[in-house]
């Protein structure tokens, strides 16, 4: 990553299984890509690594061994920021993952969440999308208690349903805030669970 002076570099160490080694030691790099929360898709011969903003965490991993990619060998990369799905050009073909990042705005702007209602048998990750870049988002109860917080990754957040306990949220209506750093453009919508 560069510093400040010119020519003023250094590699990162991330930690992988409780060992630090140089962010992509060996790899050789065939592309990169920039998603909305600035994180980096580093295209390798042996499959696409996800690194954070600031260069120092590898945030996943996908082959052919862990995933559906049809190849190892990643020659593209394309990022809708709309809707945050990853396509990766392989020698072999074009794989898809929805990435959770979307391309943020200095406005609140057609705010979804999905799925919405959230039924019983549903166990995945819920999106809230539309919102400003990197967004303040608290999500409370009913009765205006904080169950869960998070800054969204570029214009989307994430959330798994589950309160600071661990628990997946009850039956109810839960209100989701969502605001820029600076706390004038805000916007609020709602969640229904369904237990």
């Amino acid at each position: 990553m560069l510093g400040g002076a010119i020519g003023d570099a250094s590699q990162p160490l991330v930690n992988l299984g409780g060992f630090n080694e140089f962010l992509l030691g060996r790899e050789i790099v065939n592309c990169i890509a920039v998603d909305g929360a600035n994180r980096k898709w580093i295209g390798t011969n042996s499959g696409v690594f996800l690194v954070s903003a600031d260069g120092t965490e590898q945030l996943l991993f996908f082959n052919e061994d862990n995933s559906p990619l049809l190849s190892n060998i990643i020659l593209s990369i394309t990022i809708d920021g709309q809707t945050g799905e990853v396509f990766l050009g392989t020698d072999k073909g074009i794989s898809s993952y929805r990435g959770t990042a979307t391309q943020g705005t200095l406005t609140h702007g057609n705010v979804k969440v999905f799925p919405n209602p959230v039924r019983p048998e549903y166990t995945g990750q819920i999106a809230i999308s539309g919102l400003v870049n990197n967004a303040q988002v608290k999500i409370t109860d009913g009765a205006g208690r904080l169950i869960f917080e998070t800054v969204a990754l570029g214009g989307q957040a994430i959330w798994n349903g589950k309160g600071y306990g661990g628990n997946r949220a009850a039956t109810g209506v839960y209100l989701v805030y969502s605001t820029d750093d600076t706390g004038k453009e805000d916007y609020v919508t709602k969640i229904l669970f369904i237990q």
